[in-house]
């Protein structure tokens, strides 16, 4: 049997990875990737789904990693997806995710995948768990930023507390199923409050006014890839408006609720 133990580090020298592009790459297959065994059909793949509205991002991994198809999935549900099949392409995904992949549940569904993958081709690749938590140092790589086009919003809302003055909100949001423990460590990270949601089965963190500064920094230096860089924009025009107190003059409180109202359509 083949006894493939290459190193990511060694994979990203090979085909010359940015490495931002990796971790953003990472973090946005936690949410929206899946490692698929067909079963019968007789192949595995890596897929990831989106809307066809938002097929450029797929188009964008194609293009950075050098392989894969991007193809319609769905032309009802107007989505797309990216699909790496062949065992050649296959392999170096495994070289990414081995190791580095942050929750319980896709390291589960990696590492059955894996075994499946070894049986088929006969090679015995180990499961590396991400002990060391490789790409939970949020503000120095892009995994948060893909894992926020995969699971994050940007949110505002206004709410009139007197006659005379209105409250903005400004909010980041970051939504998971489960995974109790590194959702906590996130949010400890973010200086945000984490709530747990019975009805989801999951935790969501909010991240407020006050302490979204660091965070508004961090996507300027790792830029979300999705439509949500857009969102993104119109929320920081607003945070900004609202930091230099503008809602408190009529002219910018209707300047910052028609934006607000942009950001609504946007999400």
């Amino acid at each position: 049997m083949n006894n493939i133990k290459r190193s990511s580090e060694t994979l990203r020298e090979a085909l010359n990875f940015d490495n931002n592009f990796l971790s953003w790459f990472i973090g946005f297959a936690e949410g929206d990737g899946c490692f698929c065994n067909t079963g019968k059909r007789g192949y595995l793949e890596f897929k990831i789904t989106q809307s066809s509205s938002d097929a450029q991002v797929l188009f964008y991994i194609k293009k950075q990693l050098g392989f894969g198809s991007v193809s319609v999935q769905d032309k009802n549900n107007n989505t797309h997806h990216y699909r790496v099949r062949d065992k050649e392409n296959l392999i170096k995904l495994i070289n990414i995710f081995n190791g580095n992949l942050l929750t319980e549940k896709k390291n589960i569904q990696f590492k059955n995948w894996l075994e499946c993958f070894n049986v088929r081709y006969q090679t015995e690749i180990e499961f590396i768990p991400n002990i060391n938590k490789t790409f939970l140092d949020i503000y120095n790589n892009g995994w948060l930023s893909g894992f926020t086009d995969s699971e994050g919003c940007f949110t505002a809302y206004s709410a009139k507390k007197t006659e005379t003055y209105t409250q903005i909100f400004v909010n980041y949001i970051l939504s998971q199923k489960g995974e109790k423990e590194l959702m906590y460590q996130i949010s400890n990270l973010l200086n945000g409050t984490i709530h747990y949601l019975e009805s989801y089965e999951g935790y969501n963190i909010r991240v407020t006014l006050s302490k979204l500064n660091p965070i508004i920094n961090y996507f300027k230096r790792f830029p979300l890839k999705t439509k949500k860089h857009i969102s993104f924009l119109t929320w920081v025009k607003i945070y900004n408006l609202v930091i230099d107190k503008k809602h408190l003059t009529p002219e910018g409180l209707e300047t910052i609720q028609s934006l607000i109202k942009k950001l609504n359509k946007e999400f």
